[in-house]
């Protein structure tokens, strides 16, 4: 047998072998499909997680924090104290009053009686930072980029997200890609 007969059959064996490792591989890419929402359906908000009589630590500190453009960027977010506003941050993500209180494991009626109230800033701030991309995302484009999909977060969107619990994650990808580091 020659060397060229000798790899054609090689090659030809090798088209089984292949085929089947494709076939694992989506296999094996629907478990984990499944798995990632086992995990986000039993991983409690930040709210939960921390007991609901404890305050959910704020952000990590960035550096963006004294960047005043990126400040400025937000300052539609707050009243005229300084407080974030829960009202705000729902209609600029284009969620309901009622959506967001769930997200920060609080009541409706909590959220409309002192959207701006200082036990809510905590948790507001992880919102604030999401809105940060406005400083390069253009406002109109800002709820679509929401809701869309990204690769470097799994297929998933920053609302999902931020829906799930995944409040520091988003919050850190937001400054990373403000920042420029590598994602």
């Amino acid at each position: 047998m020659t060397k060229t007969m000798k790899c054609a059959a090689g090659e030809a064996g090798l088209a089984p072998l292949l085929s089947r490792l494709v076939e694992e591989k989506r296999r094996l890419e629907r478990l984990l499909e499944q798995v990632d929402e086992v995990l986000r359906k039993a991983s409690p908000s930040p709210k939960a997680a921390a007991g609901a009589n404890r305050e959910v630590a704020p952000p990590r500190p960035s550096s963006l924090d004294r960047v005043k453009g990126v400040v400025a960027a937000t300052a539609d977010l707050r009243v005229a104290k300084g407080n974030l506003s829960a009202e705000r941050v729902a209609k600029l993500f284009g969620v309901s009053l009622s959506q967001l209180a769930a997200w920060l494991g609080r009541s409706r009626q909590a959220l409309s009686k002192t959207p701006d109230a200082d036990s809510l800033q905590n948790e507001l701030a992880f919102f604030e930072h999401l809105a940060r991309m406005r400083v390069v995302v253009p406002d109109g484009e800002f709820r679509k980029w929401l809701r869309m999909p990204n690769k470097l977060l799994g297929n998933k969107s920053p609302l999902n997200l931020m829906a799930k619990g995944e409040w520091q994650l988003m919050a850190d990808y937001v400054d990373d890609a403000l920042t420029g580091a590598p994602t």
